[in-house]
């Protein structure tokens, strides 16, 4: 099991993860006061916290989208407002 301080974590993190993914667990400490351990998962499905994307992740897919210029029919907010505030809510 190892332990880091909060300063001593931030400083090594990637060399610390290489270590929990090896099995090891990683208790940080404030103060000599142990307040996180990190371990490594390993199996997604069991933790209801994290699951696994649908789909790859695609930027082009969304990137590649065209942009709405606006809604057809629609009103403009200031309209809607002075409509709302004439018929009393």
């Amino acid at each position: 099991m190892l332990s880091a301080t909060i300063s001593d974590t931030k400083n090594r993190l990637s060399e610390l993860l290489v270590q929990v993914q090896s099995g090891e667990t990683l208790i940080i400490l404030d103060r000599k006061t142990p307040v996180a351990r990190v371990e490594r998962i390993t199996e997604l499905l069991n933790n209801p916290h994290i699951l696994p994307a649908k789909k790859p992740w695609n930027p082009a897919e969304i990137l590649d989208r065209p942009v709405v210029s606006g809604v057809e029919g629609s009103a403009s907010l200031v309209d809607a407002v002075s409509e709302e505030r004439e018929t009393g809510w």
